[in-house]
């Protein structure tokens, strides 16, 4: 009877154990979540400051390379 009772309490333990790691996992995945979040409105805010360039086709065809 004394196995029953030590199988019992070890799986109570490792249910324990990924009760916690879950937590753990999700705890660090809204931390994750929220910097990729503030990121992507850094890089929208850099992107709506940035000063509009025009392309042009003749931009860089007259290359100098006897320097």
């Amino acid at each position: 009877m004394s196995s029953i009772t030590g199988v019992n309490s070890n799986f109570g333990f490792e249910a324990l154990a990924v009760a916690v790691n879950k937590k753990a996992t999700d705890a660090q995945g809204e931390a994750v979540m929220k910097l990729l979040d503030g990121t992507m409105q850094s890089v929208q805010q850099i992107n709506a400051a940035a000063p509009k360039l025009q392309a042009s086709g003749s931009v860089g065809t007259n290359i100098n390379t006897y320097a």
